[in-house]
């Protein structure tokens, strides 16, 4: 009897490829034009396969395009892990501080251009149509990160549970973190940068540290009973 073996077949490895090929295709060519300006034929050439790898490999574009958002999703959601991990330790050893340090954890991955730069247009495309495509990303990476951040808030503010202020307050913060990824070229025209040098990331540190320290996220909830769960 044959011994079955877990290394991939050169089908398999080829096949796994094609797949790479065109989602990388998908991210860079909708980002750069649109879902409907991006045709199947556009995609095939740019990822240089046949017509007919689209259909087989994933049924068609629409699957083509949420399979790149999925792509994305993965790898966001494994940054946004790392960066948050903090808050699951005793280092620092209080609960603002280790919220803080988890913002900055976030503001460095969103600094540290570990992803390639096609996949910023991809994902704003898809965040201001607020498609599938967004869906995915956001349900995989962003939501989940937004709600383990708001309940690392809710043990520092003490709000009443459910409270869309502290929800509202935090969304503004990492959607300003965020956009030093997505509108990265509004504050280096803004500040005159031609790049983000290590000063002006420090400078971007300093600022998010002095917002979380500015009662921002916790003035109005200083008069509610503290304990409350979130």
């Amino acid at each position: 009897m044959p011994v079955s073996s877990t290394h991939p077949t050169g089908h398999e490895k080829q096949s796994a490829r094609t797949r790479a090929q065109l989602i990388e295709a998908a991210i860079g060519m909708i980002g750069a034009v649109g879902y409907d300006y991006a045709s199947t034929r556009a995609l095939a050439k740019a990822a240089n396969t046949p017509l007919s790898s689209i259909p087989y490999h994933f049924g068609g574009k629409v699957e083509l395009y949420l399979a790149a958002a999925e792509t994305i999703a993965d790898q966001a959601h494994n940054r946004f892990e790392d960066a948050l991990r903090v808050l699951e330790t005793d280092t620092p050893p209080d609960n603002a501080a280790r919220l803080e340090q988890a913002l900055i954890n976030l503001l460095d991955v969103m600094l540290d251009d570990a992803e390639p730069q096609s996949w910023t247009p991809f994902v704003a495309r898809c965040a201001q149509n607020n498609d599938a495509a967004f869906a995915a990303i956001h349900e995989k990476a962003i939501g989940p990160m937004l709600d383990r951040l708001t309940l690392a808030a809710c043990e520092v503010a003490d709000p009443v549970p459910g409270d869309e202020t502290l929800r509202l307050r935090l969304c503004a913060i990492v959607m300003a973190i965020l956009g030093f990824w997505v509108l990265r070229g509004v504050m280096q025209r803004t500040m005159g940068w031609t790049e983000i040098r290590l000063g002006g990331v420090a400078q971007i540190e300093k600022m998010i540290r002095d917002l979380c320290r500015s009662g921002f996220l916790t003035a109005d909830f200083l008069h509610k009973p503290s304990g409350t769960p979130c």
